[in-house]
């Protein structure tokens, strides 16, 4: 969890997200990388981000074996914006299994792979199957190993250094430049993709929050209206959560959009994915923001002890909220339409989510203002009602976002 709300505080904050980097592939080229290179866009991506640098000459060398020191320092340069904090071994493993299948020649499993009491945890890890892979993958090749207790520990977090390391260990026997480029970009699109999911993990937390909150609200609406000033606290409170969900809303959408600007090539579906992405993160701002102006609207209302809450702000909230989940409903069906050539997990994923923010959409079109103490009841009811379809749609996101990393 400290891992989740950490990356969902980073993105609200404008921060980095994962390993994303928004910089395009580069247009000039080397002399001895053709348009024909079967690790061209590789390494225009890889060369775009920092990551390798060509040569004087305007060669990138492509055959050229990478040293382990240089190893160390192309890993550490991927991982720059996470550097502080690091990455937990979960990812790291992500990491080394999609960069290994994107090479020529994959590695081969040494070993059985080992069983760990801790992962998955009991009772499953559900939403994130697909990347729970990756742990078997890398201890089947004994990048990654247990503790002595039998434990993986996926969510210790290590450092860039403790990456490249592993990485190093992959390649024990050298790696030409062509091939850890491409090492390089599909570990990062699949650990952007995870982490976009976890992001979208908080959306349904705080959904699930929000719910308790107006049961707890709800659960005694005829008590709460024998003072209308205890009434307004109570729904102010139930305000506040929604905010926290809608913030969690806007950094998942933030988050996927990291993901469609790491992406090393994007055709017209996938441009119109990144736009109505970008487009979602800012309607669910502004739907925060405008119910703000209701919470700052009920304190006045608190503070003096009389006088009601202002209808408009209130339906000016809604509103907001409205035009919020038919961006998320757009949003959501073009990255269904992009993913539609994808393989069959990654279309059957992001139906899902499509159908489940149309669903969600619908319901949310017909809930009324709450700060109108008449109808108070009736609005309860509803709203309490409300939630279970944020909680279903932030999970089927979880899902789509994972089924990208696991075919990064």
């Amino acid at each position: 969890m400290r891992r989740l709300l950490a990356l969902v505080l980073a993105i609200s904050a404008g921060l980095p997200a994962g390993l994303a980097a928004s910089a395009q592939t580069s247009s000039e080229g080397f002399s001895d990388v053709p348009g024909d290179h079967p690790r061209k866009l590789d390494i225009d991506y890889a060369a775009a981000r920092g990551w390798f640098e060509g040569f004087e000459d305007g060669a990138f060398r492509p055959d050229q074996v990478v040293s382990s020191s240089q190893i160390a320092a192309l890993v550490g340069r991927v991982f720059a914006e996470v550097s502080e904090e690091g990455v937990d071994r979960l990812e790291a493993a992500l990491f080394m299994q999609h960069g290994d299948l994107a090479l020529s020649s994959p590695t081969a499993a040494s070993v059985d792979a080992p069983t760990f009491s801790d992962f998955p945890p009991p009772g499953g890890h559900e939403g994130h199957e697909a990347v729970d892979a990756s742990v078997a993958y890398a201890a089947a090749r004994g990048w990654f190993v247990g503790y002595p207790d039998g434990t993986f520990r996926p969510y210790r977090v290590i450092s860039a250094g403790q990456v490249a390391a592993v990485v190093g260990r992959a390649f024990a026997d050298g790696v030409s430049r062509a091939e850890m480029a491409a090492f390089l970009r599909h570990g990062n699109l699949a650990v952007v993709a995870h982490e976009a999911s976890l992001a979208w993990d908080a959306v349904g937390v705080r959904g699930a929050e929000a719910e308790d909150a107006w049961n707890r609200i709800c659960g005694d609406v005829e008590g709460i209206l024998v003072n209308s000033t205890a009434a307004f606290e109570v729904i102010r409170a139930g305000y506040v959560i929604e905010v926290a969900a809608e913030d969690a809303a806007e950094a998942a959408w933030r988050a996927d959009v990291a993901f469609w600007e790491t992406l090393a090539e994007r055709g017209e579906a996938e441009n119109d994915a990144l736009a109505k992405a970008a487009a979602a993160a800012d309607a669910w701002a502004a739907a925060a923001a405008a119910e703000r102006t209701v919470i700052e609207d009920l304190d006045e209302v608190i503070a003096e002890g009389e006088g009601t809450a202002s209808v408009e702000t209130a339906g000016a909230a809604r509103a907001a909220e409205t035009a919020a989940w038919k961006a998320t409903t757009a949003a959501t069906e073009a990255a269904r339409i992009a993913e539609s050539r994808a393989e069959e997990s990654v279309r059957a994923a992001w139906a899902e989510a499509a159908a489940k923010a149309e669903a969600a959409e619908t319901i949310w079109e017909d809930l009324p203002p709450l700060t109108n103490l008449d109808a108070l009841a009736d609005s309860c009811r509803k709203w309490t009602n409300a939630w279970p379809a944020w909680e279903d749609w932030a999970a089927a996101m979880s899902t789509a976002n994972d089924a990208l990393a696991a075919v990064a």
